[in-house]
């Protein structure tokens, strides 16, 4: 088919008078075509037509349709990224069955370009009411962190209707991460919408049932029962279902995480995070729309209301104490007091911490730490260290506690090798300053050689422990009222001189 320009020529000079042969002659076409369109019933098209292709014959390639497309099928199952292009499949059909493959990548190209945009999956658009729906998601980020650049997994939450949105940034992705994340972002959102729909995280779904049913952990329905909301899960491999206009860890990456944030600390980093949320809601989500902070507070009053307490995000189990007061969780080993030697406790994991209690009275609380490191506490084992003090020479909560606390210990028993309990007896100081100011108090003593009980008092009774022997004297001396002292004159001790002159007369 010719261009509208070329149709309209032929047209105009057929309309002058100017003869079928001639019209063919100056515009190099034939007499067919020149026919065709000087006709009295043709009607030039409005519109160019698409050129397919797909009446073009390809008898040759009947005899491999039928593998081609089990293929495809089985990498339709495939994540997307691995599944096979169309110069893949030609490879892989030369590949298995050699000669006998007499067709061209062209052709098998063509026709894997046609099957698939006849199964090119449609969808349909939502629309959500106020309160009726959040999503969440898990997705990974590069950050930085104290100074490193490191990739974290961070949680990401979104209002279906408002667009208000919540993300922050763990050290991974548990169970416990998964509870805080939900319970976080409630309290950002100011309520509790109806439903949440998530992914199929083992986390918190161990088993897909049939008729769209799910097995899920005790934590997370525990977690549902507090805030009363329903969670509901896409099929497998169906993130699309969210219905989310884009998807909420994608708008995060690009939108939170973009230029990549830096930060001294997680609470720094996700302090960050939702500031940036917050300064996203002064836009709208989608051209012509209200603003996403003016959706936010229609929609706040369909929210449930939030309850008087938060959920404890965390997991809950009974464990045992060892003869080295400690307990493990997941390949990581934490410290008890000596008195809970083999005894169970309470151990309650957050994201963040463990906490372990005995009756709801509570016993100790760690940093988590993680698989293959051990938290231990100096506290817990002075009372042994007291029973035991030759301990002290290689102990690990010592060796693997604060470097000020372990450089003393080595100089200490270098300058005094025997006296162990002594050691321990100013180790047990800490009882009573806390472990902070210890740990200043023994780096000063070490700076200035002070390696016995009485001069590591000293240290802790300075106004502030770091002192220079000088500066606490000015210290000291500043605290007394000044005292003015007159100076002596002679004629004060004249009598000293006449007493003297008669113990002289009676000598003779």
């Amino acid at each position: 088919m010719h261009d509208v320009p070329d149709i309209q020529a032929i047209r105009a000079l057929y309309a002058r008078g100017v003869s079928k042969r001639e019209i063919a002659r100056l515009l190099s076409m034939s007499r067919k075509t020149v026919d065709k369109y000087t006709a009295e019933d043709y009607v030039v098209p409005e519109e160019p037509r698409m050129r397919t292709g797909q009446g073009r014959a390809a008898p040759k390639l009947d005899r491999w349709k039928a593998t081609l497309e089990e293929w495809m099928a089985q990498d339709a199952k495939a994540p997307r990224k691995q599944r096979r292009t169309a110069r893949k499949l030609y490879q892989d059909l030369v590949q298995e069955y050699g000669d006998q493959v007499d067709v061209s990548e062209v052709t098998v190209r063509r026709f894997v370009r046609h099957h698939r945009d006849a199964h090119r999956e449609a969808f349909v658009p939502l629309a959500f009411a106020p309160g009726a729906m959040a999503e969440a998601d898990f997705g990974h980020a590069m950050v930085v962190l104290a100074g490193e650049r490191q990739t974290l997994p961070f949680y990401a939450s979104v209002l279906m209707y408002s667009g208000r949105r919540f993300a922050k940034v763990y050290p991974h992705e548990k169970m416990e991460a998964v509870l805080d994340g939900t319970a976080e972002s409630f309290s950002v959102f100011g309520g509790v919408p109806h439903r949440v729909m998530y992914d199929n995280p083992t986390t918190i779904v161990t088993n897909i049932l049939g008729g769209g049913r799910r097995l899920q952990t005790p934590a997370f329905k525990a977690l549902q029962a507090h805030y009363g909301f329903e969670a509901v899960f896409c099929n497998p491999g169906r993130g699309n279902e969210k219905g989310g206009v884009e998807n909420s860890v994608k708008w995060a990456q690009r939108n939170l995480f973009s230029p990549v944030p830096e930060a001294d600390s997680l609470a720094e980093l996700n302090e960050e995070l939702l500031r940036r949320c917050l300064a996203c809601e002064q836009r709208p989500r989608r051209p012509g729309e209200p603003l996403i902070a003016d959706l936010w507070e229609e929609e706040r009053g369909h929210l449930g209301a939030l309850p008087r307490h938060p959920f404890p995000a965390c997991r809950a189990r009974f464990v045992r104490v060892n003869k080295l007061l400690l307990i493990s969780w997941e390949g990581a080993h934490y410290s008890v007091p000596m008195q809970f030697a083999g005894k169970s406790l309470l151990l309650r994991v957050f994201w963040d911490r463990v906490e372990l209690s005995e009756q709801g009275r509570a016993v100790a609380v760690h940093e988590r730490v993680p698989s293959g490191r051990c938290s231990m506490q100096l506290a817990h084992y002075l009372p042994v260290l007291e029973r035991k003090p030759r301990a002290v020479t290689h102990a690990a909560v010592i060796s693997q506690g604060p470097p000020a606390i372990a450089r003393y210990r080595d100089e200490f028993l270098a300058a005094r090798p025997e006296d162990y309990r002594e050691l321990v007896d100013i180790l047990r100081l800490a009882d009573e300053v806390g472990l902070e100011r210890m740990i200043t108090a023994l780096a000063t003593a070490s700076r200035h050689r002070a390696y016995d009980l009485e001069s590591v008092q000293a240290v802790l009774h300075m106004d502030e422990p770091g002192q220079t022997p000088e500066e606490l004297a000015a210290a000291q001396l500043s605290r007394w009222p000044e005292t003015v002292v007159e100076a002596p004159h002679a004629e004060d001790y004249a009598w000293l001189t006449e007493a003297t002159a008669a113990v002289g007369d009676e000598d003779e």
